[in-house]
């Protein structure tokens, strides 16, 4: 099916490449409007059917500048980029975390160049996240405005479509992770700070439920991060609801921000209770309809727990282990001296 897309894509932009040379403008518009329509509802949907986080992170980062390329035939893909954009910065966030564990590794081992190396490698890597997912942000933030006739952070559009509802879903939370990932990166992108209170403000307009408890978590992610946001909040509270939530629908991003938030405050305990309750959860049926970004939150988790691991051990989280931790009492579930052997 991706290869179909793949070709999809070539085939229009030769047609359209060919159609310019005539001169052809308004022929080119309905063209290129038609893929994108083509991509949004027909090919969108059982992509998101997919598990595979690798395979996505490879298409995402080949095919956005092709995607992109719509805009020299009259198309406005800014949509489609927000989809693929976001997808591209989970990938350069996964790499940025592999520099960061061998930084971890040449610490323990008192290697400081190699240390060193490591760091700068992974900073970059964080900026480049940061340049895409602020890039998908603004794809999204100025689209839909066009589109709804609203402001962002303002007033709420009236969505006529689920697929420009997922977007707003994907590009504000894309938005908190590029201002997250440029401070890491010592704000070499300069995301704006004002981005965070932002999406806090448009996530209330998003029917929680129907996105499995994302808007809500989002929210408490904002509160949890910016000073004094949780005056007066029960954050812990409207994290455990939302991945009740979230855990009933399929898709468990929520657990991601929970974790999130968690790190951020440095809050260790937090944090392996959220891990393990992810790792550990009984009876969980994902929703095949948005398996991709279930299995993006299970990466995204199990980075987080590799991390750790890593840090602790020099080791990276053993197989089938997430959730489990290397100083976790042998019992009748887990060996803990197993992990390491």
């Amino acid at each position: 099916m991706i290869a179909r897309m793949t070709r999809l894509l070539t085939a229009t932009a030769l047609a359209a490449s060919a159609l310019a040379m005539g001169g052809c403008a308004l022929i080119e518009s309905n063209v290129s409007g038609t893929t994108l329509s083509i991509l949004e509802d027909g090919f969108t949907p059982p992509t998101l059917q997919i598990g595979d986080v690798d395979m996505v992170c490879g298409f995402a980062t080949v095919n956005t500048p092709l995607v992109g390329a719509a805009r020299n035939f009259y198309g406005d893909p800014s949509l489609m980029e927000t989809v693929l954009l976001s997808s591209a910065g989970v990938c350069s966030e996964n790499q940025a975390l592999t520099e960061e564990m061998r930084y971890l590794r040449a610490s323990r081992e008192k290697r400081s160049d190699e240390a060193l190396d490591a760091r700068i490698a992974q900073k970059r890597l964080l900026a480049l996240s940061a340049d895409r997912q602020y890039t998908a942000f603004m794809r999204m933030k100025t689209k839909l405005e066009q589109k709804y006739f609203f402001k962002y952070g303002s007033n709420c559009p009236a969505f006529k479509r689920d697929f420009d509802e997922m977007v707003y879903l994907l590009g504000s939370v894309a938005g908190l992770q590029a201002m997250q990932n440029d401070i890491a990166a010592q704000q070499t992108v300069g995301v704006p700070t004002d981005t965070a209170p932002l999406v806090e403000r448009a996530m209330g307009c998003l029917d929680n439920a129907k996105w499995w408890g994302t808007p809500q978590a989002a929210r408490a992610v904002v509160w949890s991060i910016i000073p004094g946001g949780a005056e007066g909040k029960d954050v812990k509270g409207t994290f455990d609801a939302n991945m009740t939530l979230a855990e009933s629908k399929g898709v468990r991003l929520p657990h991601v921000m929970a974790a999130v938030a968690a790190q951020s405050g440095d809050d260790q305990p937090r944090l392996r209770e959220v891990i393990k309750r992810f790792g550990t959860a009984k009876d969980f049926k994902v929703n095949k309809d948005y398996r991709l970004i279930d299995a993006i939150a299970q990466a995204q988790l199990q980075n987080i727990s590799d991390r750790m691991w890593t840090q602790a051990t020099g080791t990276r989280t053993p197989i089938n282990s997430l959730g489990k931790f290397w100083d976790d009492k042998a019992g009748a579930d887990i060996d803990a001296d197993s992990f390491l052997k």
